[in-house]
């Protein structure tokens, strides 16, 4: 996959790292210089001085062959400018944009831009870990059903959770045991000491919370 990324501070320099791992095309652009150096030294992708919202610096960037474009600076009007340019003039696929305000959320959706406000997904990442116990770590929050990560602690736990698979309220997706991964025949292998991973409803996350804190 191309992406171009305009802004290289503390967001940006990391997700260009993780794109650029994970074998991606990755063009980086930023005003500041020095700010190219908080990319890893084994940054695979191709850095640009200059502004993201500069239609020629785009061009350099090759931004028609884009097929995502990430608007990744700390300033709201500034990554709104570049990203409606990517939207409406380069017809880019996929816009997504780094959002400070979380007010201006409805801004964003109203020029087909994915936003992403990190104060907002702080609070609920918060809110989530306060209540849920300390020993289930939420891998996935789709609303009504959690995708939910937590270890076996006895054998009268593992009991216990081999019925709520039974009775429909635990679906397992993955168990770990022993550094072996099951995914076949889950409720076998749900024994003490295994890493469990599976969805649950969120109506369910107190019970499932009291058989993992079981001693």
């Amino acid at each position: 996959m191309y992406i171009i990324i305009v802004g290289c501070g503390r967001v940006g320099a990391v997700l260009a790292d993780l794109l650029s791992r994970e074998g991606n095309g990755v063009v980086i652009i930023d005003t500041d210089e020095g700010r190219f150096k908080g990319l890893d030294p084994r940054f695979s992708g191709v850095t640009i001085l200059g502004d993201g919202a500069d239609i020629d610096i785009l061009k350099e960037a090759k931004i028609k062959d884009a097929q995502v474009f990430v608007a990744a600076t700390g300033d709201d009007n500034s990554n709104l400018t570049s990203a409606q340019i990517a939207r409406k003039i380069f017809n880019v696929p996929r816009v997504l944009v780094r959002v400070k305000d979380p007010r201006k959320m409805d801004v964003y959706r109203e020029y087909d831009l994915e936003a992403v406000s990190a104060t907002t997904l702080a609070a609920h990442r918060l809110a989530e870990m306060v209540k849920t116990p300390r020993e289930i770590q939420v891998l996935v929050n789709l609303g009504e059903v959690r995708v939910v990560q937590f270890k076996l602690p006895t054998r009268e736990t593992s009991i216990k959770l081999a019925k709520m698979v039974r009775a429909g309220t635990f679906s397992p997706c993955a168990i770990l045991n022993e550094g072996k991964v099951t995914l076949e025949n889950l409720v076998e292998g749900l024994l003490p000491g295994a890493e469990v991973v599976g969805a649950v409803s969120s109506g369910k996350m107190k019970l499932l919370g009291q058989l993992s804190q079981e001693k």
